[in-house]
């Protein structure tokens, strides 16, 4: 049971992860030029309206933030392949992008999070769930990466709520 559970977390975490990803590179999010340019507020403005067309509000002093730190190639690329393309940026500006995960409030992180555990094909008492990781920090666990084992607090607070 453990070991099932585990991997619907890890698989759950991967959705969650690449949606993530998906949002910040492939929207331009987690992206941007060194010292505030016109380069990295263009990606950060871009990354902002690609979220509020998915439905999801990111802060935006923060998603500026995580753009200043971004080289202005990356940045380049992130504009130039727009809200739905696939830049071609460094291993640098992808790790920026799955920072932007601490743009988001934390309930709209669970929703995610839930939302990859359905897709895993998972049986699981939502409501338990939403009740066991309220007090955990998701954004943590998705800037993990997808390779990331997910914590084993995390793990033991949700083995009640599988069916």
């Amino acid at each position: 049971m453990k070991k099932s559970m585990t991997a619907a977390i890890l698989v759950a975490g991967l959705a969650f992860a690449a949606c993530s990803d998906d949002d910040g590179s492939g929207s331009g999010s987690g992206s941007g030029s060194d010292g505030n340019s016109d380069a990295a507020k263009e990606v950060a403005k871009q990354t902002v309206e690609a979220a509020k067309a998915d439905g999801v509000n990111l802060d935006e002093g923060c998603v500026a933030d995580i753009a200043d730190s971004l080289s202005d190639e990356d940045a380049a690329a992130i504009i130039a392949a727009g809200p739905d393309g696939d830049p071609d940026i460094s291993p640098e500006g992808e790790e920026l992008a799955i920072r932007i995960v601490a743009c988001l409030d934390n309930d709209v992180l669970l929703d995610r999070f839930i939302e990859g555990m359905g897709d895993a094909g998972e049986e699981f008492d939502e409501d338990c769930v939403r009740e066991k990781l309220k007090d955990f920090d998701l954004s943590e666990v998705a800037q993990a990466g997808p390779d990331a084992e997910p914590p084993t607090e995390m793990v033991t607070a949700m083995i009640e709520c599988f069916i």
